[in-house]
């Protein structure tokens, strides 16, 4: 068996999903909410994305062509946008959306309602709820959050920071799903990402992951046992929204400028999460390279156990967050260590060119083993440190924060909620440096001044 593919097979099996942080929203809320931006701008109008498209598409053909030629040239590892897929202006009308899916290269099944995503404990205040944001992402969506949507109408005027939070979680509604040409979609075979670089193509939602996660901080002889760490596409999407974000904003196309924002936010929050920084935290250089080296002489256990152990904790850590928060939200626990962690006083790190490698992805690849240490020490042993489980069958994984509290102890809840608590943090800095970056920009209100503490 070649070298390379051993090790390949060792990542695959932490790429399954490629979810970070759950429930988005609930995150950037309490981390945006008290910028002072909010005094400044005004209530934005809704407008279908048809529309928007309508209205902007002879600047919007030249700004993406400009787009795709700073990407080849700047972005490390890109993978260029087929010519024949260029936005073009002056379209049939009836196709321009999918048109725009293609040139952007997101998943052309995708839906974009007008929608807000209430907080937990939120009223909809007899809004209309929207049945589901995104029905057409394919079979395999799961379901993601317990979340409310509630229904907006084109011309009606929105809470920019709503929208903003809103679209902070839509990329995990399938944007990035078959994108590959091993996908067995019609779409994959088009889009020149090539073969998928890791994970298994044939599970519809492994596809997304080498959007949402960037290996960037590895041993050089890792990359060279395995060059697929390098064929990811987070700072690919990262760039691109950001930059329709002042775009639209450019074009006084408020509500797109402010839901493109919220998507290029999920991208740059994703690379705080240490599971999605680092391959496999709590493995040295040496050891990972030690098991890859048992599996190829016949002895693969390890590899297994490590691929198993890293799943594990990565599933138990997303479903120990979303609960503890919600619960927060729900009791209206302010003083929790997340709410403290996100809503930080002071100016946020700038946001500069090389961020997303150099900056925000830095400290979450530092950070991850003692995240792993920590989960291994703090949630249920009997999900995080048996290899011979699957942890997303186990039905304790649905009531795991309650678990922590009631068998693990408060200690344990304290050092978990800690370990978030310092990633929530980065995560906050991070997303707020986006933002202040767009709004300086685009000029929406000159040099933003510190957050309201």
């Amino acid at each position: 068996m070649h070298k390379r593919l051993v090790i390949f097979c060792l990542f695959c099996s932490i790429f399954l999903q490629g979810f970070a942080w759950s429930e988005h929203p609930m995150l950037a809320r309490p981390a945006l909410a008290g910028m002072d931006i909010w005094n400044k701008v005004e209530p934005a109008e809704v407008k279908h994305l048809k529309t928007f498209l309508l209205e902007t598409e002879h600047r919007l053909e030249p700004f993406l062509a400009n787009h795709e030629q700073r990407a080849r040239t700047n972005l490390p590892h890109y993978q260029p946008r087929p010519d024949d897929l260029a936005f073009q202006a002056g379209g049939d009308t009836t196709d321009i959306v999918m048109r725009f899916f293609h040139a952007i290269r997101i998943n052309p099944g995708m839906q974009m309602p007008l929608y807000l995503h209430l907080l937990p404990g939120e009223p909809a205040e007899n809004r209309y709820p929207v049945g589901s944001v995104n029905p057409r992402a394919g079979n395999n969506n799961p379901p993601l959050h317990r979340s409310t949507h509630i229904r907006l109408s084109e011309g009606e005027k929105a809470c920019p920071l709503a929208v903003l939070v809103t679209a902070n979680d839509e990329p995990d509604y399938g944007f990035d799903l078959g994108l590959f040409t091993d996908n067995q979609t019609e779409y994959g075979a088009r889009y020149g990402f090539g073969e998928q670089p890791f994970g298994n193509p044939n599970l519809a939602y492994s596809s997304q992951a080498p959007f949402h996660m960037a290996f960037y901080h590895e041993a050089g002889i890792v990359y060279k046992v395995a060059p697929e760490l390098n064929c990811t596409f987070l700072d690919y999407r990262t760039d691109l929204f950001r930059e329709l974000s002042v775009f639209a904003f450019n074009n006084e196309q408020h509500y797109w400028g402010w839901r493109f924002l919220g998507w290029s936010m999920h991208y740059a929050g994703d690379i705080t999460m240490p599971y999605h920084s680092k391959p496999l935290p709590g493995y040295s250089t040496t050891r990972m390279l030690w098991i890859n080296l048992k599996a190829m002489l016949g002895f693969p256990q390890d590899v297994q156990n490590a691929i198993q152990l890293v799943s594990n904790r990565h599933t138990a850590m997303e479903a120990y967050q979303r609960q503890e928060f919600r619960q927060a939200y729900l009791t209206k626990n302010y003083n929790h260590p997340f709410f403290r962690a996100l809503a930080i006083p002071g100016f946020p790190v700038p946001f500069y060119d090389n961020f997303i490698r150099a900056g925000a992805s830095y400290g979450a690849a530092r950070k991850s083993l003692h995240a792993d240490i920590v989960l291994a020490d703090h949630l249920p042993g009997y999900m995080v440190s048996d290899p011979t489980i699957e942890v997303s069958n186990m039905p304790q994984l649905k009531n795991v924060a309650m678990l922590v509290h009631s068998e693990q102890g408060e200690e344990s809840a304290e050092a978990l909620n800690a370990m978030i608590a310092e990633r929530l943090s980065a995560y906050s800095m991070t997303i707020r440096a986006l933002l202040i970056s767009v709004i300086q920009e685009a000029g929406l209100s000159g040099r933003d001044q510190p957050p309201a503490t």
